[in-house]
């Protein structure tokens, strides 16, 4: 009976001692695996950090990526329209140019169709009138007329052949008159040639009745109009 208290007693002690060993075999690995926990725990809190931290300099960079890229975007379609602008430009100002210089052509060519027509219509008007007067005036009265301007021509007519020079072995002039010279208007046309030339030249007379009154002198390449047919057009191209 008392062995078995003994080891009933025995027994107790080697349980209660059992329970402490694993009691601090439990803490131990519960306090191990504490602070395990509690490491994985801080680290992780590090990693998330960081993370968040390269997520912000992410969008950081993405942001700064995305301005530059509009930055440049907008310069380059500012330089895209004012290109486009400056071409406009140059077209307009060349199809203008083009655009003036065709207005020019057509005003100049309107302007010398204009005057030719003018031109025209004077000379026209200056024929018509030579004839008028021909076929008007009285042969009687356009001789008597021509004797007077004939006179006229020889006596104050001739200022230019001071200024002439001569050709070298000039012996002839040609004379175009209205009517027929006489004798004597003959002779006083070649005084008058003699004083002016210093020489005697040879009369080449022919005539020509649109003249109406007067006579052309032909002296070398000077030509000496005393007509009226040449006053007539005179005054037609002053009064054009």
């Amino acid at each position: 009976m008392g062995i078995i208290i003994v080891a009933m007693i025995v027994l107790i002690v080697i349980f209660i001692v059992m329970i402490k060993i694993l009691r601090k075999v439990f803490s131990d690995d519960v306090t191990k695996s504490t602070a395990h926990l509690s490491s994985q725990e801080a680290e992780y809190e590090a990693k998330k950090e960081e993370i968040r931290k390269q997520l912000e300099d992410a969008k950081r960079q993405s942001q700064e990526i995305i301005a530059n890229a509009q930055k440049d975007a907008a310069q380059q379609k500012d330089g895209v329209l004012k290109a486009a602008s400056e071409e406009k430009d140059k077209i307009l100002g060349e199809a203008q140019a083009k655009a003036d210089e065709v207005i020019k052509q057509a005003d100049n060519a309107r302007l010398a169709l204009l005057n030719e027509l003018e031109l025209k219509i004077n000379e026209g008007a200056t024929l018509r009138a030579q004839e008028l007067l021909q076929s008007v005036l009285p042969e009687d009265f356009r001789k008597e007329v021509h004797v007077r301007w004939v006179n006229d021509v020889i006596a104050n007519g001739f200022s230019e052949l001071d200024r002439l020079r001569v050709p070298e072995g000039l012996s002839e002039v040609k004379v175009v008159s209205a009517f027929g010279l006489t004798e004597k208007e003959t002779q006083q046309l070649k005084s008058k040639l003699k004083e002016k030339l210093g020489f005697d030249v040879k009369l080449e007379e022919s005539i020509d009745p649109s003249l109406i009154c007067g006579l052309v002198v032909n002296v070398g390449s000077l030509i000496l109009d005393g007509s009226l047919k040449f006053k007539i057009q005179g005054v037609a191209r002053v009064s054009g």
